[in-house]
């Protein structure tokens, strides 16, 4: 039986090497099936697209490789979103709109795996560089009193961000 709460990203990590998925909860909710695990750092941990009760090998080593360097994909995250303007709505590259309060501004509240379309209202998508035929995951921030979602998508090879697709909560 799956226990529903929250775990430190070390233990994910743990679990996952071990190839115990015993924690994880199976349900289809954005895919066909998934596992799902609750974690401090990552929001709702979904690992989409996978058979009843296992992940294939190939993916596991993904989502560790990407969570071990979650610090990493978390700056690359808030190097962009520092850049959101509120106010109009926009992503304004040329002025820095929330400095170091973006990391308060934004909470990550789940984060995707072999998730490809985002299953949502887009208000405004961004392309940075276009990576096709490629495993993805992306990171979902919600941006406090905002009723805006930010979906920002990596490429799982290089964990470099080429999307971010902004979406009414």
């Amino acid at each position: 039986m799956p226990y529903y709460g929250h775990f430190d990203l070390d233990e994910v990590l743990f679990f996952l090497s071990e190839r115990d998925y015993s924690l994880f909860d199976f349900y289809s909710d954005y895919s066909d099936e998934e596992a799902v695990i609750f974690t401090k750092e990552t929001g709702e941990l979904h690992i989409c697209n996978v058979p009843e009760d296992s992940i294939p090998e190939e993916t596991v080593m993904l989502v560790i490789d990407a969570l071990e360097h979650w610090d990493e994909c978390l700056e690359q995250a808030y190097d962009w979103l520092r850049f959101w303007d509120f106010e109009s709505g926009e992503w304004n590259p040329v002025q820095e709109c929330l400095n170091d309060r973006g990391k308060r501004e934004f909470e990550v509240s789940e984060t995707f795996f072999g998730l490809e379309d985002w299953p949502c209202c887009d208000y405004k998508e961004y392309c940075l560089k276009q990576k096709k035929g490629t495993e993805v995951f992306s990171i979902e921030f919600e941006a406090g009193h905002y009723p805006l979602g930010f979906n920002l998508k990596f490429n799982c090879k290089d964990r470099r961000l080429y999307k971010i697709v902004v979406h009414i909560i």
